[in-house]
């Protein structure tokens, strides 16, 4: 017997004798009463009535012993001594019922011997009974009486009595037995109950933990589909559940609806279900939403009702609705957004249009609007775009469509009359978003431009429309921003030539169609060549001698301009191997291509494959590298710079931060832009910004070149302001490394270094190789 179910089964042998004590104690003072009545007049008489007196004082005893151990079996303080206790009184009457035949046997006729028999018999019999949840009770009763008996009748004379006492011992042992028995019988049904009652609480201590730690609960309705109480479970805390009482019918408490409709459906047929959402009906309750699940009871073949869980999905149905809604609204504007804006072409695309009516879509991107998250910030990016809402909302007809696209990219899908209507429209809308606008006490001048494509019956893929309205927006940008551009066969035309041009410069790198041409760089003073600049050529099986200006910014659009930029590199350093090692080589390197991770690494090895110095490397760059992703680029320029590679600031004063990049990047030398340098005969604000850039420069520490030099007055006025290096046509154009042999030496492919000994080379007009309006590149 486990320890922890002792006290249980203690306190339900003492209530079970102590139930039955009174009838106990009775039938003991009665058989007593019998045996003095019966033996009054015999030699034993006297002694009897002594053994009568102790008896009812012993019961006397065993009265005020029951009260006490009731009292502590109320209290749960029983023992085992209290069931000792129980042994040894019966023990003692026991002992006082064995000594009644030992006293009256050898004295008493056959009919009082029958007597004795009787009331011993009774005795046994019924204390076994009484007393078999106390086994050793019981033991302690019937064996003194069987053993008194049987003793008695063995001092009597006589076979028969003989018989009766073997007839005793094997009573005795029966009844040893059945006490046995019965005790089994009687831990086994405890166990069985204490097991019982174990999983009754453990089921109510999980269903409240159930109901107090999520937002389920149970319930449980009739066969009339009444709710009503379900057994072990306690009173919930939910406030949700507040809507579900007893003796409501179940299905009215939820709105019509499908979902109630398939709970009816369910009932009416007695068929389990699961998760239905249903909305609560109940004005004292908030939105409330729940999910039901449920099965039929059955006792037999007979169906008493469902019973099942509720769960509240008010949160999560909530989230779900907020989810749908920002799957086709944008969240800052609540605009309809991108897929919205597409299922909807896709409708518009294949609805007969309107007679007399035009129907076109608007593609409209900002035009500063990173201008005004750079310098006011996200938030005043976010209010722009609200007020941007709020204008094109303003000019939109009910049955416009305005769309966010994402970013600061916006669509329409406006009708307007035929006649001129719907380019007056795209006039008026045009002049409001140019107006400024005020975002929280500053003014954000933000125009939009707007790609036009007219829907016409010949096109009917969305797809095509969204392709041709954006290739309008292009144009737009392209020619001046703030306006709009109608969509053009032109148009495609040209996009399709772009495409093209692409997939050659693709293939040109892979078919070494790409040049490296070099430009000149001399000392100001002594006229020497100091350094020479690579610049990228694409030499054009059909076409010819293309410059960068015409594929550059398609190389940067399509990422190619990473690979390109690493070829020039490594070409660039091939070439200055011919060169003597005074020379510097400068690269440009472009805002993509500092984001590369192979840069270092195409550095390090094309400086080691054809046994560069690094200080002969020069790479030039320009403020639009520095403006993205600053804290990136500086490591990354420091991490060059650590290489003993230099690093000059390209097109100096054409930014708009180029003095704080000065101060965060100590730069090796600056390059004063061929826009100041080209105005300095006839401007004199040129001549100030030059004059200004090279007394910067000499502050700074830093060497100074000026590019774009095409006349002695450029190349005088610079040299005598403190200008360190000269680049231009004023000196040479740039051209393939062969022919510059005639101001540097250059040595064959694999020719070793020699010894040159070169006079100063003195520049005049005469040397100056005629401008013939060919654009730096």
């Amino acid at each position: 017997m486990p320890d922890k179910y002792l006290s249980g089964l203690r306190k339900k042998q003492i209530d079970t004798v102590s139930n039955m004590i009174f009838v106990m104690l009775f039938a003991n003072l009665l058989n007593v009463a019998v045996v003095l009545q019966s033996f009054r007049d015999s030699q034993a008489g006297n002694l009897l009535a002594i053994w009568g007196f102790c008896f009812i004082f012993i019961t006397g005893l065993a009265v005020l012993r029951h009260i006490r151990t009731r009292k502590a079996s109320v209290h749960g303080n029983l023992s085992e001594a209290h069931v000792d206790a129980v042994s040894r009184g019966a023990l003692i009457i026991g002992l006082f019922w064995a000594v009644a035949p030992l006293l009256v046997m050898r004295s008493a006729d056959p009919q009082g011997q029958m007597v004795m028999g009787i009331v011993l018999a009774g005795m046994m019999f019924g204390g076994t009974f009484l007393l078999s949840r106390l086994p050793g009770a019981a033991l302690s009763f019937m064996i003194p009486i069987g053993m008194g008996f049987a003793l008695a009748m063995l001092l009597q004379s006589g076979a028969a009595y003989q018989l009766i006492a073997v007839l005793s011992m094997v009573y005795l042992g029966v009844l040893t037995f059945a006490v046995r028995w019965s005790h089994l019988q009687f831990v086994e049904q405890h166990l069985s109950e204490a097991a019982v009652q174990e999983q009754t609480q453990l089921i109510g201590l999980l269903l409240r933990d159930f109901e107090e730690s999520t937002s389920d609960w149970l319930w449980q309705t009739n066969t009339d589909g009444l709710l009503e109480e379900i057994p072990l479970v306690f009173d919930t805390n939910s406030d949700s559940a507040g809507f579900m009482k007893t003796g409501a019918l179940l299905t009215s408490l939820f709105e019509a609806g499908e979902g109630r409709k398939i709970l009816e459906a369910s009932l009416r047929r007695q068929q389990g279900f699961r998760d239905i959402v249903l909305k609560v009906q109940d004005e004292a309750v908030e939105e409330c939403w729940v999910s039901l699940t449920g099965k039929p009871i059955f006792e037999g073949h007979d169906f008493r009702g469902f019973r099942g869980v509720a769960a509240d999905i008010t949160q999560s149905k909530q989230i779900e609705d907020r989810m749908a809604h920002m799957a086709h609204y944008d969240s800052l504007t609540g605009l309809p957004n991108r897929v919205t804006m597409q299922e909807h072409l896709e409708k518009v695309v294949r609805k007969p249009q309107s007679p007399n009516t035009v129907r076109a879509l608007l593609w409209l991107d900002l035009d500063n609007f990173k201008w005004v998250n750079d310098t006011l910030g996200h938030p005043a990016g976010d209010e722009l775009l609200r007020q941007v809402t709020s204008r094109l909302n303003s000019m939109a007809e009910k049955t416009d469509m305005v769309a966010r696209l994402g970013g600061d990219e916006f669509a329409l899908i406006v009708e307007r009359p035929a006649g001129g209507a719907l380019e007056s429209f795209f006039g008026r809308l045009t002049e409001v978003m140019r107006k400024p606008y005020n975002i929280w006490g500053s003014t954000a001048h933000c125009s939009a431009s707007f790609g036009v494509r007219v829907f016409d019956a010949f096109t009917t893929d969305p797809r095509e429309v969204l392709k041709h309205a954006d290739l309008a927006l292009y144009d737009a940008k392209r020619t001046g921003k703030a306006q709009w551009s109608m969509f053009t066969a032109q148009l495609e035309a040209s996009a399709k030539a772009r495409v093209q041009i692409e997939a050659e410069l693709e293939r040109a790198i892979d078919h070494d169609e790409l040049r490296v041409f070099f430009q000149p760089l001399v000392d100001a003073r002594s006229h020497k060549i100091v350094g020479v600049e690579s610049l990228l050529r694409w030499q054009h099986p059909v076409r010819g001698l293309v410059f960068p200006d015409e594929f550059i910014e398609l190389a940067e659009d399509n990422g190619l301009i990473t690979r390109m930029g690493e070829w020039v590199i490594r070409a660039a350093l091939a070439e200055a191997a011919r060169l003597p090692d005074h020379v510097k080589v400068a690269v440009n390197i472009s805002p993509l291509q500092i984001h590369s991770a192979t840069l270092v690494a195409t550095i390090v090895n094309a400086l080691a494959a054809n046994n560069i110095a690094p200080n002969r490397l020069e790479l030039e760059i320009t403020e639009s590298v520095l403006m993205t992703d600053t804290e990136f680029t500086l490591k990354r320029l420091h991490q060059i710079k650590n290489l003993g590679v230099q690093i000059s600031l390209d097109d100096f004063g054409t930014g708009y931060s180029s003095l704080s990049y000065l101060r965060s990047f100590p730069f090796d030398k600056i390059k004063i832009d061929q826009s100041f340098v080209r105005d300095i005969e006839s401007r004199p604000d040129s001549r100030a910004i030059a004059m200004a850039t090279l007394t910067l420069a000499k502050s700074l520490g830093m060497r100074c070149t000026a590019e774009g030099v095409e006349t002695l007055f450029q190349a005088d006025f610079l040299r005598d302001h403190g200008c360190d290096e000269l680049q231009g046509f004023f000196i040479s154009r740039a051209q393939p490394l062969d022919n510059l042999g005639h101001v540097v030496d250059v040595r064959a492919p694999g020719e070793l270094p020699r010894v040159v000994i070169e006079k100063p080379e003195v520049i005049s007009d005469a040397n100056v190789v005629p401008f013939t309006g060919e654009k730096r590149a």
